[in-house]
């Protein structure tokens, strides 16, 4: 506790609602520093999963996408009314896009090693550091550059330096009192720290829920291991080429460029 009440403090009880609001507020910083470290942890696995996926398969999702973006150009240049001809219109957009610029809409994660130390370190520090524990804008401010901070030393797998983060904030922190200001603050942090908790909540779920959450699960019940989930996938895909492939054949496509052949 930052704040205990010294023998010589006289148990008022407006000491007493601030002792209980120290302790709420404690509780509640804790759930959230757990809650917080989950969604962390979660993300850079989903991140991790989806680079992998994207430097495997994605090259071969782009042929395809273009394979089918010129069956559909054929298509249409034959029947002008693109209504009646069945497609993905999302493979045009998908095939003028190249490798670089899909590769940089996702977020590759770093490949550090999340170990029992680094999510404990992380969550005595959001116990300590979280925004939402704020007194002031100005305070806000330095707690969410500081959180940041510590954000990316948990995807680097850097225990010592959210420790040192956590010890340069202690020597800047303001120490309380059992004033009115002092109760204030606790009622207004127990507060934004359920509110956040909620949100947080929330968060996790979505993530949970998500289709890349969904397929990473998926690939984990399935497959002894990444590789042969990988390997399946491919197998998949490289079938629907073919399958691509012979229809633009059978169209008079030619498969580099995918211009027609002129007659």
């Amino acid at each position: 506790m930052a704040n205990e009440i010294a023998l010589s403090d006289v148990w008022t009880e407006e000491a007493a609602k601030v002792y209980a609001y120290e302790e709420l507020v404690g509780a509640l910083s804790d759930q959230l520093a757990r809650v917080e470290e989950e969604y962390q942890s979660l993300g850079l696995e989903l991140n991790q999963f989806k680079a992998f996926y994207l430097d495997r398969l994605e090259p071969l999702f782009h042929f395809n996408d273009m394979l089918d973006a010129a069956i559909r150009a054929e298509e249409l240049r034959r029947c002008p009314d693109k209504h009646s001809i069945p497609g993905d219109e999302g493979s045009y957009v998908r095939a003028n896009e190249s490798w670089s610029e899909q590769y940089e809409k996702v977020f590759v994660a770093s490949e550090a090693v999340i170990t029992p130390d680094v999510r404990a370190a992380y969550r005595e520090a959001m116990k300590i550091i979280h925004p939402d524990l704020a007194d002031s804008d100005e305070d806000r401010g330095y707690r969410t550059e500081m959180a940041t901070r510590i954000n990316e030393a948990y995807a680097r797998g850097d225990a010592e330096l959210i420790r040192s983060l956590v010890e340069d904030f202690k020597l800047s922190e303001r120490t309380g009192d059992f004033t009115a200001k002092r109760l204030a603050l606790l009622i207004k942090q127990e507060f934004a720290l359920k509110k956040r908790l909620e949100q947080r909540k929330l968060d996790l779920d979505v993530l949970r829920n998500s289709e890349i959450s969904s397929l990473h699960n998926a690939f984990e019940a399935k497959f002894n291991n990444e590789e042969e989930s990988f390997t399946a996938l491919a197998d998949t895909i490289l079938n629907t080429i073919a399958s691509n492939a012979r229809k633009a054949a059978v169209m008079g496509l030619v498969p580099d460029g995918f211009k027609r052949m002129k007659t």
